[in-house]
């Protein structure tokens, strides 16, 4: 007898048999309780809101940016957490957020805003690993076979440890990741904001590219106010500028280079405040001292499960949330809906809604009727990494200019140069630094000072070289330095290619399988197309090995590497923007309103459509300020009524 046979979970993917949790997704009813009387709500909860925003990352600070200051009264409700003295803060207890926070002085702020992490990047590692959690894990087929016998032995369709046995693991973006904590991923991304080139770009506008052109510079605009977008902070690195400016010279008259835009500000010479989620809209509730007479209320710790539809499909009448520290469920009510979750859980929630269609895609079958594109035409960036150690050449270039008398250490040493000399190659405040680092610094034999800025440069998107480009210094869940080499001499080489949109690419949810918090399971089924984008890889490949061998040689284990699908976390498409739901097979319109309903919207990188190389993140911005000016114009805040 097969062990097949014997196993009753053998063929249970092909069960007509679907969780609790898919089965409500179909009714479309209100399940939960209504929030009780006005003399029992929870602290700082009302009966109903102007605005509901799910998700509090840099597109959800936009959305309620705009319209806070619209006179809305806003509520945010984010799945993740915040710690306040040592209390985690969920539903009951969101009143305490006007105190310190877990991400730092200000809520949902940047982690590596710390001294310690930007004296020492490579710690903070450990701080990005511990944020980020998997998608999609396939099941682990490896037999256990030293268990002992008298265990429980786990049959083929066990779940272990929260893997996903609907997942193929030759069609997964296996490096696909999430951060559930408020700030979202902001509170430990790059803050690289470049502008998406012309060709990454979507339609606003149709048929209009002078218009389109227009309205893209004054979103990206006001877009690079909100997160602070700059182009000189690394301005004073002598690693930045020996970088940059050796690359601009091997490159003349073929290549650009310049600053990585930068959502950032510089505070002193030697430490830099990154922009977050806070930067864009301080989270702070309000009426508070500050803001008397705007309304905001953040609540942590809240996992919006679904929105309800009312009878006719044309609008949401609630949203359904978890409290998860106080085990409550409740119906929250608005006038506008807004989910900016992020690409896999807007897409969670709206299948877990009644949108899409729940469970493995059948082609056989006819399409939903309501969002029928959702989770098709997923995009993800292919992305490949190196590190490489700088020539002994350039480190000699940095104190070309000084006059070096004596050995270090002995009496008569002494570092000098001639300031303001027409044949110096550097400036004075470069020399300054390496003059001052070599006096008071004597046993380090490298001339660049501890405390220099690491480099951030990067190449210009183009029609020959369509793909964008981060050489820089950086902590990632990859490309540790090993402890016998110096970190000043390290250079991260990070470029990124854009994948075309094909239909066949999807983010599916389970209609038998739910994840840690009881909504569908996310399942990929993708692969790199071939064509256009395996060649644009390719040549990708080709120009970071000859690029960056101009800077030095490969650190021994970080050698020229595809990365493994996913891990860019740029992830696009899951819900994706068009000007008709069927001719451009998509699910919400320019202003990201959901096709058919007047008072459903979403942002995010899923309402991307096109194929895009960049950080999309200042994009997904300038859409969601597009956005807002739809809802403040057909939409009006309820009387502000002081408590």
């Amino acid at each position: 007898m097969s062990f097949a046979s014997s196993d009753p979970y053998a063929h249970f993917v092909q069960s007509g048999w679907k969780s609790k949790t898919a089965v409500r997704a179909c009714a479309n009813v209100e399940t939960l309780p209504a929030l009780p009387g006005p003399d029992q709500l929870p602290p700082g909860m009302e009966l109903k809101y102007d605005v509901v925003i799910v998700g509090s990352g840099p597109v959800g600070a936009t959305f309620a940016r705009e319209l806070v200051q619209g006179g809305f009264n806003v509520a945010m409700f984010d799945i993740g957490e915040m710690q306040v003295f040592g209390s985690t803060l969920g539903l009951r207890t969101h009143w305490l957020i006007c105190c310190v926070s877990d991400t730092g002085l200000k809520i949902g702020s940047h982690k590596k805003n710390t001294v310690e992490y930007q004296k020492n990047i490579d710690k903070f590692v450990n701080v990005i690993q511990g944020q980020l959690m998997s998608v999609s894990i396939p099941v682990n087929k490896m037999v256990v076979d030293t268990l002992s016998p008298a265990s429980w032995q786990a049959s083929t369709f066990f779940v272990r440890n929260g893997s996903n046995p609907e997942q193929d693991p030759f069609r997964n973006l296996s490096g696909q990741a999430v951060t559930r904590v408020v700030g979202g991923m902001a509170t430990h991304w790059t803050c690289a904001t470049p502008r998406f080139d012309k060709v990454e770009r979507p339609l606003l506008i149709k048929n209009d590219s002078g218009a389109n052109e227009i309205e893209w510079a004054r979103l990206y605009t006001k877009a690079e106010s909100y997160i602070k977008t700059g182009n000189t902070q690394f301005e004073q690195s002598i690693r930045h500028n020996l970088v940059l400016n050796k690359l601009a010279a091997d490159y003349e008259g073929e290549r650009k280079f310049a600053q990585i835009p930068l959502a950032a500000t510089r505070r002193n010479p030697t430490f830099v405040e990154w922009s977050s989620a806070n930067t864009v809209f301080d989270l702070q509730n309000r009426p508070n001292k500050d803001s008397p007479k705007q309304r905001f209320n953040l609540f942590p710790a809240v996992a919006c499960e679904r929105v309800v539809r009312n009878g006719t499909n044309s609008e949401i009448q609630s949203l359904e949330v978890h409290d998860l520290i106080g085990g409550g469920r409740f119906t929250i009510k608005a006038d506008v809906y807004i989910l900016t979750a992020g690409a896999v859980a807007n897409a969670q929630i709206l299948a877990n809604s009644g949108f899409g269609q729940l469970g493995r895609p059948d082609p056989t079958k006819p399409p939903p009727t309501l969002l029928p594109y959702l989770g098709s035409f997923i995009t993800e960036q292919t992305l490949i990494f190196c590190q490489t150690v700088m020539s002994e050449e350039l480190i000699e270039s940095v104190k070309s200019d000084l006059k070096i008398t004596g050995k270090p250490g002995q009496p008569g040493y002494s570092v000098t140069y001639t300031p303001g000399a027409a044949t110096n190659k550097h400036p004075d405040w470069w020399n300054d630094k390496v003059k001052d680092h070599m006096m008071q610094h004597q046993e380090d034999p490298l001339p660049i000072p501890f405390g220099d800025p690491e480099p951030q440069v990067t190449t210009i998107f183009e029609t020959g070289h369509p793909w964008h480009t981060q050489i820089h210094r950086d902590a990632f869940s990859y490309g540790a330095v090993q402890q016998s080499i110096d970190s000043r001499l390290i250079v991260d080489w990070r470029f990124f290619g854009r994948t075309e949109p094909v239909e066949e690419n999807k983010l599916w949810f389970s209609d038998k399988i739910t994840d840690a918090y009881n909504l569908p399971q996310p399942t990929f089924d993708f692969r790199f197309p071939v064509g256009r984008t395996s060649k644009e890889a390719t040549d990708m490949m080709t120009d970071m090995c000859v690029m960056s061998a101009k800077i030095g040689g490969f650190l021994p284990g970080s050698d020229p590497q595809y990365m493994e699908p996913g891990l860019v976390l740029h992830l696009g498409g899951t819900h994706r923007m068009g000007f008709d739901e069927n001719e451009d097979k998509c699910c919400v319109n320019t202003d990201s309103r959901v096709f058919g309903f007047k008072n459903l919207f979403l942002g995010g990188c899923g309402n991307i459509p096109t194929a895009y190389a960049s950080n999309p993140t200042l994009t997904a911005m300038a859409m969601a300020i597009k956005s807002c000016e739809h809802i403040k114009k057909n939409f009006t805040p309820s009387p502000f009524n002081p408590k």
